[in-house]
């Protein structure tokens, strides 16, 4: 370890928060500006302390021990930059997070993937909200937060120029800093760093409440990744032409909202360029199917977004798993992560079957808990008609995998069986935790803007219909990677 940089890093972290804070008490300086200065200079110094600690375990536990000390003073309000928002910055201890993920993954074998993703955020992101915020004119807001095409069209800027001329200055000063590099440097590598700046872009807009300081770094590292990839300009080109013109189509068809289609457009880049056709397609049938079924005509509505465009939020309960499975095959390439990935695909899929085709069927309806009758169109309960509808939802996702990947009948059996097992989990996990809000009229519903700021009459009241999707996807495919191992 190098003792003296460490403790220079330090100090000029601790020095930067007191005097930011101190200014932004007294009113000099305005808070986004020193929110930005801290941000820059602690997640630099995080960036660069791979080139001076030999012992990354012990860098590890030094920044899970940073971690906790920014848990505790945003929870305790010790941060007076983040006094003018009306909710706390969570996202400030985010940002460490993604930093020790990168480094257990690629501290000793790719340090290059550590430092660049965490220092396109340190500066990329700091440039888009001072620029947005000083000269921004016209907005949108994708998941919550407000953001601004100026500062997005900075944030994409400030990313290419990152990673087109720090890989050769800092490698100066020090081999953690090289970036092997294929020897198509030119117009190629600038179409790839074009590539690689667009998806950072994109991360960086849908990340609300901070949720960007995990993504952008995330994001960067695996297209950093792809840059390397031997057909990777191909896929790269393709997959930006295919996203823009679906996500387009989505958007004016009214089957996703903005959010909605720059998630499904980022996750659609992430599965072309990182799988091609053979994971594209079983979620393309998911998607359409599940549009088409839902245009039927329903005896019992429950769900709030129903006939609504699908948001960012139903694409990453639904999709955000697989993504992770595809981006992590990219790093690791393995048959179990791929064959996961259907999994987590063919739960989904089941749920929307039957959750649609029994809303649409009507029929006697029972808690799958408590085995009483329960109103239809809420989570927990199944009908037969459901419950065909759910094994017929997981069939053509297994048997495109028998079509696309040549896949034998045992795997095909095996993605069917976990789809139609994680659609009876979606249902249990419904009946136990979802909030459900008892309405004047005596009727219960899962909707929580009807419920007036009641307290729920069962279940947790942020455990919505998407958590409980996420959930069950993740528990299915943790009993598969069990199951394999």
């Amino acid at each position: 370890m190098n003792t003296p940089a460490v403790v220079i890093l330090l100090l000029v972290i601790g020095v930067t928060l007191f005097i930011s804070e101190n200014m932004a008490k007294a009113k000099w300086m305005p808070v986004v500006l020193a929110r930005k200065i801290v941000h820059i200079v602690a997640v630099t110094a995080v960036a660069v302390s791979p080139a001076f600690f030999a012992n990354q375990w012990l860098l590890a536990a030094i920044v899970a021990g940073f971690t906790g000390l920014l848990c505790w003073a945003v929870a305790t309000n010790k941060l007076a930059i983040d006094e003018s928002r009306s909710r706390k910055s969570w996202g400030i201890v985010l940002f460490p997070i993604a930093f020790l993920l990168l480094l257990a993954f690629f501290g000793r074998s790719k340090p290059w993937l550590v430092i660049y993703p965490m220092l396109v955020l340190a500066w990329a992101d700091a440039a888009a909200a001072i620029v947005g915020e000083t000269f921004a004119k016209r907005y949108f807001s994708l998941t919550g937060d407000r953001k601004s095409l100026v500062g997005s069209a900075t944030f994409f800027i400030t990313s290419f120029l990152l990673l087109w001329l720090l890989p050769y200055s800092l490698s100066l000063f020090h081999p953690v800093f090289q970036w092997p590099q294929p020897s198509h440097f030119g117009y190629t590598w600038l179409v790839l760093l074009t590539f690689v700046a667009i998806v950072a872009a994109a991360a960086e807009a849908l990340g609300s409440g901070g949720l960007d300081n995990l993504l952008v770094p995330l994001f960067v590292a695996w297209g950093m990744e792809v840059m390397i990839l031997p057909d990777g300009l191909a896929g790269c080109v393709m997959a930006i032409v295919l996203v823009i013109l679906f996500g387009v189509l989505a958007f004016r068809k009214k089957w996703l909202d903005a959010g909605g289609a720059v998630a499904a457009a980022l996750l659609g880049v992430v599965l072309w360029v990182a799988g091609g056709m053979v994971v594209v397609i079983p979620v393309l049938l998911f998607f359409f199917s599940g549009s088409l079924l839902g245009k039927l005509p329903r005896k019992a509505i429950s769900d709030a977004k129903h006939n609504k465009p699908r948001d960012w939020a139903q694409v990453a309960a639904n999709g955000g798993l697989g993504g992770v499975l595809i981006m992590a095959d990219t790093f690791f390439p393995s048959h179990t992560l791929l064959m996961a990935y259907f999994v987590a695909v063919a739960v989904c899929t089941a749920d929307t079957w039957s959750s649609e085709i029994g809303q649409w069927a009507g029929g006697k309806v029972v808690d799958i808990v408590r085995c009483t009758p329960l109103q239809a169109g809420l989570s927990g309960g199944i009908s037969w008609q459901g419950t065909v509808g759910g094994l017929m939802g997981a069939t053509p996702i297994g048997l495109a995998c028998y079509w696309m990947a040549e896949f034998n009948g045992t795997q095909v059996a095996i993605i069917i069986a976990f789809g139609f097992t994680g659609m009876l989990a979606d249902s249990v996990l419904g009946s136990i935790f979802q909030g459900r809000f008892l309405l004047a009229n005596g009727t219960l519903t899962e909707d929580r803007s009807l419920a007036n700021g009641k307290a729920p009459q069962k279940g947790w009241r942020w455990m919505t219909n998407d958590t409980v999707n996420w959930l069950s996807n993740l528990l299915m495919v943790a009993a598969y990677l069990i199951f394999c191992w």
